[in-house]
């Protein structure tokens, strides 16, 4: 067995599983990556983050909490 990885758009998964069918592929196994976010939904992201922050709903990191935090690594 032989595996291939491709990276499309969504859109495209329909068209490359036809050619896959039409070259005579028996399994075809669909894998989605959900971490990977679209352009719109990075700038809504970052769009939120400047709201709250002008709202004052923001942690400030002070020297405690880094150390706390970062107490393994250091």
């Amino acid at each position: 067995m032989t595996t291939f990885s491709f990276e499309i758009e969504p859109s495209e998964v329909s068209k490359l599983k036809a050619v896959l069918k039409a070259l005579g592929v028996k399994k075809i196994k669909i894998q989605e990556d959900k971490t990977e976010m679209s352009k719109e939904e990075f700038y809504a992201k970052i769009d939120k983050s400047l709201k709250e922050s002008e709202e004052g709903k923001i942690h400030k990191l002070t020297t405690e909490l880094k150390m706390e935090l970062f107490k393994s690594i250091l």
